[in-house]
């Protein structure tokens, strides 16, 4: 459904001056990649520091200038295949060592490969800088790359494939740029073709390695808590004696001009018919790239340049030219180093043929090409960009990789002058990208059809890379205060409201959340930070939080409780996990009616706590808060649970399912502690035998999950169907070693430690700050502070954990699958 527009009443937003306070935010405080400092040791390696006094964390990214461009036929997916060796043991990191001494600090990491990079990247409490800068050190020059370990990595690496295999939209890109590109490199896949990632041998991986691991390809990012010349020194000390080589070449293959339209067609289990429709577009340090994102804009809508947020597409909105040309309908343009794809995907109905969609998106397309775009469209165009570039950098790590991402494709520079770019763009420019780029007889067709639908289906402007002349704008100042407390307060009706003020970016995170799944308005989310909740979230600039809370209040009189929640049984194994999850997590039943009251508004933010709250007093005052008592969840009996899809799947899911305590009963720190010891991420100790050991799998989704009063802990683990057994013999085992070797003292404190750093590091952004707040207070009933978990984790000893595993391991798993 989508929301009705309507004009505001007298009791929302009125007053001009209101407003204006509300748009007044903090712009000097901004984390200013302008700030960077970017520095190259005598070897090559270029490093770039920022300093950020806002939290007590460090974001470290290791990029190396290597991705799926560099590879050669019958040797694809080398360099995601040394990727995930990357993350296994090294000269002073033995046995995962890479990756379990951050999580034992509380931190995160994570990396991928992409076409024209590889990039490794971690956020830890600041005290723990030096142990990330000696982990990438050792990455460099010091992976040991052990013979044995190929065999279970190439199954992790296998089994990430056949997850994607479930997915059409990844099926349908690859399809898409294999056809697309006939000579560049750019086709070949990140993961690889199946065959050549069976056939990779332990020389391969090797050589690979040596020849693109060294500091002139790399570039190193610290953004946080530092003192950069502190850092720098540390890091001339770490990595300044390592060996001078040659940097990784751009590919000398340039991809001829495409003359004439190019297809494929692709077919599988989906219910759904999916397209792809992709153009030749310019590369990051092209002189068209900023006019092309406004382009983007006007077509559809852009999520800025953040590889990490763009995640295949991103919604066109109600006001584009191609809103309403099909279903589902996405854009998505990467930031490349040569000339790489604009990509207009969706789906259709299949009352539509397709050429009935491609035709109605070919004409609206030409609409760009036709005459300019009028004034006030184009400066609406320009500020949502503009937005959008600024949504890009919210956290340190957000910083980190912008900064990595963009010198690696060496366009720094331009990535750091984008905005004033952006702001330049005319009408005619966006005209001219328009006639260049997206010419119909250089687009090319993908189409992903359902089995039973078996039937008959260049470079786009001027090659190379263009530099922009960079025009130098002022740094903002550096900000040296932290972040202050977030505060609780109630509005009239006794709506709860926490506020929590962050400048770190100049935007605003508005969060209502509800109880019971809600329906009614298109901002509705059901994914909410806590079991049987639903938000409706807005992310704004200063300027713009007036007009989100109006369009909230709006909003909550179009919602209503959605008092059944079946849905349709899904083919995809990982949803159908996900809803087997939910069956018996089902105990809670929303019995609130119209009119439908927020239970909690959390706002974080560039913003005035107290306009802020004026505002929301304004707009919901009047709203009197009841929420309903949630209801006890019935037990889960163990045992196992087979569903059968009833046909053949590429991965299929293997999940567990126990009923834990509420985050507010005495035990509920023992289980994560438990949870912790079995599964975290790739690591734990089922995480360390299933995918480092044997290559059963690729990741483990292990979540402690709540409604506030009931709790459970679920696992979710994609596995090859051939491995379904062995897998799930190997997690009875590991459940059952709890009980037989329980979690050691030692295991104990380092699972304390790494609750203490994810509280003090995980939430940084707008979002998961919001996310953090509502989750804690719905759980807990208080604003969350590391002193109350210190205080908790503290009076917990490890004999309470023991007591709690009989409790972990009864519970129920389940297998879907063919």
């Amino acid at each position: 459904m989508r929301l009705n527009i309507r004009q505001p009443r007298n009791a929302l937003l009125a007053g001009l001056g209101l407003i204006a306070i509300l748009a007044a935010g903090n712009a000097g405080a901004t984390l200013d990649l302008r700030n960077a400092s970017v520095n190259r040791l005598d070897n090559g390696l270029t490093v770039i520091t920022l300093e950020d006094r806002n939290l007590p964390v460090v974001s470290v990214q290791m990029l190396y200038r290597v991705g799926a461009r560099d590879e050669v036929s019958g040797k694809t997916g080398l360099a995601h295949f040394v990727e995930h060796m990357a993350f296994r043991d090294s000269v002073n990191f033995p046995d995962t060592g890479l990756v379990s001494s951050i999580y034992a600090r509380g931190g995160e990491w994570h990396g991928y490969t992409w076409t024209d990079e590889t990039t490794y990247f971690a956020t830890v409490p600041r005290e723990h800088l030096d142990l990330l800068l000696r982990i990438e050190a050792d990455r460099m020059s010091r992976l040991t790359i052990a013979a044995t370990n190929m065999e279970p990595e190439r199954g992790a690496v296998l089994a990430e494939m056949h997850m994607y295999e479930n997915d059409p939209t990844s099926m349908l890109l690859d399809g898409l740029m294999f056809t697309a590109f006939l000579a560049h490199p750019y086709r070949n896949n990140t993961i690889g073709w199946e065959s050549d990632i069976e056939n990779l041998t332990h020389d391969d991986v090797v050589d690979f390695y040596k020849q693109h691991y060294h500091p002139a390809n790399g570039v190193l990012v610290i953004v946080g808590d530092i003192d950069g010349d502190e850092t720098l020194a540390r890091i001339t000390e770490l990595f300044g004696e390592l060996d001078k080589s040659e940097p990784t070449p751009l590919p000398v293959t340039v991809e001829p001009v495409q003359n004439g339209e190019r297809r494929i067609t692709l077919h599988g289990n989906s219910d759904t018919r999916q397209f792809m429709i992709g153009y030749r577009a310019p590369s990051a340090n092209h002189g068209d790239f900023a006019a092309f994102l406004v382009l983007q804009e006007l077509l559809g809508g852009g999520s800025g340049v953040s590889f990490l947020q763009n995640d295949w597409g991103t919604s066109v909105h109600e006001e584009s030219l191609l809103a309403g040309a099909a279903d589902d309908l996405t854009t998505w343009y990467p930031p490349s180093a040569e000339d790489y794809m604009f990509v207009i995907g969706g789906s259709a109905d299949a009352q539509f043929s397709e050429s009935v969609i491609e035709d109605e998106i070919e004409n609206r397309i030409a609409m760009a090409r036709l005459r300019p775009v009028h004034e006030k469209t184009l400066e609406g165009a320009i500020s949502r960009t503009l937005d959008e570039l600024v949504f890009d950098v919210e956290t340190t790590e957000d910083a980190a990789h912008q900064l990595a991402f963009f010198e690696g494709l060496r366009a720094l520079d331009a990535f750091l002058n984008l905005p004033q770019r952006v702001s330049a763009v005319t009408a005619d420019d966006v005209l001219s990208v328009a006639q260049n780029w997206l010419k119909p007889e250089r687009r090319t067709i993908a189409w992903y059809l359902p089995d039973d639908e078996l039937t008959s289906v260049e470079n786009s402007g001027p090659s190379g890379i263009h530099p922009v002349n960079p025009t130098v704008i002022p740094a903002l100042p550096l900000d040296e205060q932290p972040l202050a407390a977030p505060s609780l307060r109630k509005l009239s009706g006794g709506i709860p409201v926490i506020i929590q003020q962050s400048d770190i970016s100049p935007s605003i995170q508005l969060q209502i959340v509800f109880q019971g799944t809600v329906e009614g308005v298109d901002a509705v989310r059901t994914d909410s930070p806590v079991e049987g909740h639903s938000t409706i979230t807005y992310r704004r600039r200063p300027g713009q939080v007036g007009s989100a809370i109006n369009a909230a209040r709006t909003a909550i009189e179009d919602l209503k409780i959605d008092q059944s929640r079946a849905r349709a049984d899904s083919t995809d194994p990982e949803t159908r996990l996900e809803q087997t999850f939910m069956q018996h997590m089902s105990a809670t039943k929303p019995v609130q009616t119209a009119p439908v009251v927020p239970k909690l508004i959390v706002v974080s933010g560039d913003l005035d706590p107290d306009a802020i709250f004026a505002a929301l007093e304004s707009a919901f005052g009047a709203m009197q808060f009841g929420p309903s008592p949630v209801s006890e969840s019935p037990p889960i009996d163990d045992g196992e649970l087979n569903v059968a899809l009833g046909f053949p799947v590429a991965q299929a899911q293997l999940g567990y399912i126990t009923a834990a305590p509420g985050p507010n009963e005495p035990s509920y720190d023992a289980m994560r502690i438990i949870q912790y010891a079995l599964s975290h991420g790739y690591e734990g100790r089922l995480g360390k035998e299933a995918i480092s050991k044997r290559g059963l799998a690729y990741y483990i989704d292990s979540r402690y999950r709540s409604d506030g009063k009931n709790g459970w802990i679920t696992l979710g683990i994609g596995v090859d169907p051939e491995k379904v057994d062995a897998l799930k013999t190997l997690m009875q085992e590991e459940l059952q070693r709890l009980k037989d070797d329980p979690p050691t003292v030692e295991e104990f404190a380092e699972a304390k430690e790494y609750f203490l750093g994810r509280a003090r590091s995980a939430a940084q952004s707008n979002e998961e700050l919001a996310n953090a707040l509502a989750r804690h207070w719905l759980w807990h009933g208080n604003v969350r502070t590391i002193e109350s978990l210190e205080n908790r984790l503290g009076a917990l000893t490890h004999d309470d954990v023991l007591q709690a595993i009989p409790a972990f391991i009864s519970g129920l798993s389940i297998v879907v699958a063919e």
